[in-house]
């Protein structure tokens, strides 16, 4: 889903052209983040180093290296155990090594070097696949296989069942890295930390980079945890890497920020340092690409954008890659700017605890050091636009006329054609409480009663049938037909083949809200992915853009960006019908379904979905009214943050608090910046769900005073700037990013841009999408 690669080049330029102030900018989001975790006492210390090229623009340490027997405070020479980063920066690099040298081809099967994988039930198992954790393994070995050692760890190895076919999907595999360290020992002929040290780690001048550091040097090391009755010192922490005698191709190394920072700028300098070549420019222009293998999330070695990414990915270009480690470690490199991001804790000292402290630093960190290293540059036309206001179709805001018809949605129109376009057909309903007529009467008992149409399963999306659920939804029957009921929000959120045994044709019947991130737009995908592979047909009932389909508000997603609740490439308020946007997805993600859309009569653009004469259904249970649909596509973008926005009260999404937010002096704030539509009124509200459960919150009530007017992306922006300034000690911004997800955008918001510059960020490639939504639009 490569689009935009004149925008992403534009920006991959300006990041360039701007890298020299990168040391100019603000850090000072990584000071609070570290302080704060080790002054909670969570993560015992931290070391942070941010590089550009050859230069060092950042570095600070924080709390101790160790807590017992005695503190020990954290310095810049401590040496870490790096857990998994032993697979990117020691495994990877002795694989491509190899590689380099003609000695392990890529693509050949391990069979060719390790005899006993050889055969045709390995034969897929390929070196890049298990370098993208693509090759079937299992995640992490029974430790019986692993404690006999090398080589006998292999041929028990060997007998292990797939999880998986191999090429098919991604799935982190220690086992993979494993046995990847044990060809290294038999194709080279030395131990993995051997070969690593002649042909790696002295080329590049390490000095404190090892596997089992020596007794010299132990006084620097960071402890771990206690195991079998002792703290962990030079010890790896992984138990089986620890069976492994300390040696292991997925865990094992311990090293310094400033010898990371080496290898650092070694890969961003295209494999040379210091005037040194110790890799080829291919060689490392091939590692860090990313692998069509691994469902395209991975590099060779490295994480892109899988799962694992998304503490860091999302602030970072998406040409960048990474690594975790379990005990608290992370390195995030972005090869084209030359640029990255080391953050080193023993998070796992002295009691194994951190886990969820380490996701928060890692984010806040990243993000800040994001915001700070890529600065590109804001189009001048863009910026000096009316951005607090744009128009939907690029001229002036008009109020058009309301046209006294009724309008009637697809279902209606499909009953008024006595169900003619699916007669014949074997039907899955993909439906919930919305999908209901003019009458209120339920889509599934109009198909189930209809004439030549044979009505044999239902589907039902985030919230289940009833619309009620808050939770993952089970499969189940509908009590009315006895028909079964698959859920796509529990065990799976696609149809798979099973449920689709049998049909012919699959409708779609489902109000959304008109917002990017409300999930039923990406189920609509999912539907029609699976339905092409199924070679079975799709038909939309068309439903109203209950916001209107006129107005467009709101960045696009970066395309590298997808998740459940990221579908596809368009603006949060999608200025189109559900219909509309099937037609845009099918075409653009080249979706080879055959679809058709019943669409609406009587329904224009301006349209709101209480002008409809249609009945209103709650699309979910916090989305109760048109206003608070349209509050959502703005004040939506907040729930991931520390903030509560209504849910488990009588106002979702109209109220904003938290129980250290000042509501007079936040509402006074948010009323000064004169937004068009919108008041705002301090509030206290208490949830009865969710968030600050039972916990009294000083809050804002945001009263639309003119929807025609109000921006509600714009206006959710605007809290969270107050926010951030009036409470910046208390106030979580970046997790934002789940759902705004773009990177310019959440970058000037990090810097503290001004309201105006921001919005100009989120409409700058707003003529682009109109031009692409024109040709899909099936209404005036």
């Amino acid at each position: 889903m490569a689009l935009r690669p004149a925008v992403l080049l534009a920006l991959s330029l300006a990041l360039a052209l701007t890298s020299s102030h990168a040391s100019a900018q603000d850090w000072s989001g990584i000071d609070e983040a570290a302080f704060e975790v080790v002054a909670s006492g969570e993560i015992p210390g931290v070391l942070v180093m941010v590089g550009r090229g050859d230069d060092i623009i950042y570095r600070r340490t924080w709390g101790s290296r160790r807590v017992v027997p005695e503190h020990v405070a954290m310095t810049e020479d401590t040496i870490f155990d790096i857990a998994s980063l032993t697979k990117p920066l020691g495994t990877t690099l002795a694989v491509m090594s190899l590689v380099e040298r003609g000695q392990v081809k890529l693509d050949a099967p391990l069979g060719r070097y390790l005899k006993e994988f050889r055969g045709r039930a390995h034969e897929m198992v390929t070196i890049r696949r298990l370098l993208t954790h693509s090759a079937g393994l299992p995640a992490i070995p029974p430790n019986g296989s692993v404690s006999p050692g090398f080589p006998k760890a292999a041929a028990l190895l060997s007998k292990l069942p797939f999880d998986y076919p191999p090429g098919s999907a991604f799935q982190y595999s220690d086992t993979g890295f494993m046995l990847l360290g044990e060809m290294v020992r038999r194709v080279s002929g030395e131990p993995l930390d051997r070969y690593l040290d002649q042909h790696v780690f002295k080329p590049l001048g390490l000095r404190d980079t090892s596997f089992n550091p020596s007794g010299r040097v132990r006084d620097r090391v960071a402890p771990t945890e206690f195991a079998n009755g002792h703290l962990l010192v030079g010890e790896v922490h992984d138990a089986r890497a620890r069976a492994l005698g300390g040696v292991a191709g997925h865990a094992g190394m311990f090293s310094t920020a400033s010898d990371i920072a080496r290898i650092c700028r070694m890969l961003v300098g295209g494999g040379t340092l210091e005037g040194k070549q110790v890799f080829k420019s291919t060689t490392i222009a091939t590692m860090l690409e990313r692998s069509p293998e691994g469902n395209g999330s991975r590099a060779l070695g490295w994480d892109v954008s899988s799962a694992f990414s998304r503490t860091a990915s999302p602030y970072f270009p998406p040409e960048s890659v990474g690594h975790l480690g379990f005990t608290g470690t992370s390195v995030w490199i972005d090869p084209p700017t030359r640029s990255y991001l080391i953050l080193l804790t023993n998070r796992v000292h002295p009691s194994g605890g951190g886990a969820t402290a380490i996701r928060d630093l890692r984010t806040r960190v990243a993000a800040a050091a994001g915001a700070a290293l890529f600065v590109p540059e804001l189009p001048t036309k863009v910026a000096m636009g009316d951005s607090t206001a744009p128009a939907a179709d690029g001229g002036e805001e008009v109020k058009p006329p309301r046209p006294a018809s009724v309008v009637r949605s697809g279902l209606d129109v499909l009953v008024a054609q006595d169900f003619a376009p699916i007669a014949g057909y074997t039907v899955g309903l993909v439906t919930n409480q919305t999908g209901v007529d003019a009458q209120g009467r339920r889509a599934i008992d109009l198909l189930a009663a209809a004439p030549r149409v044979k009505l044999a399963a239902i589907f039902t999306p985030e919230h289940g049938l009833t619309g009620d659920a808050n939770t993952e939804v089970p499969h189940g029957r509908d009590p009315i037909t006895g028909l079964p009921v698959w859920s796509l929000y529990g065990s799976t959120r696609r149809p798979n083949g099973g449920m689709l045994r049998g049909l012919d044709l699959v409708v779609f019947d489902i109000q959304d809200v008109g917002v990017r991130y409300y999930t039923y737009l990406t189920t609509l995908v999912y539907v029609m992915e699976e339905a092409a592979r199924a070679r079975i047909p799709v038909l939309v009932l068309d439903r109203p853009n209950p916001i209107n389909g006129r107005v467009v508000e709101g960045p696009l997603m970066d395309p590298d960006l997808g998740s459940f609740t990221a579908p596809h490439p368009i603006p949060v308020r999608t200025g189109m019908t559900i219909g509309e946007f099937g037609r845009m997805v099918a075409m653009e993600r080249k979706i080879p379904v055959s679809l058709t859309i019943v669409p609406l009569e009587g329904w224009e653009r301006g349209r709101w979905f209480d002008e409809t004469g249609l009945p209103w259904v709650n699309p979910s249970p916090n989305i109760r009214s048109v206003t608070q649909a349209l509050l959502y596509s703005g004040i939506g973008l907040l729930e991931s943050t520390n903030v509560s926005v209504g849910r488990g009260t009588e106002r979702p999404f109209e109220v904003v608090g938290a129980p250290w937010l000042d509501p007079h002096r936040v509402s006074e704030d948010l009323n000064a910046l004169r937004l068009s539509g919108v008041s705002f009124e301090p509030v206290v509200f208490t949830p009865s769900s969710d968030i600050y459960t039972a916990l009294p919150c000083g809050g804002v009530r945001v009263v639309v005073t003119d929807r025609e007017a109000i921006r509600p992306v714009t206006v959710g922006l605007a809290i969270a700037r107050t926010l951030r300034s009036r409470h910046r000690d208390q106030f979580r911004p970046e997790a934002i990013q789940n759902l705004l997800v773009n990177r310019a955008t959440m970058w000037a918001f990090l810097r503290n841009e001004s309201l105006d510059r921001l919005v100009a960020w989120t409409e700058m490639e707003r003529n682009s999408f109109l031009n692409r939504r024109a040709s899909y639009l099936i209404y005036r």
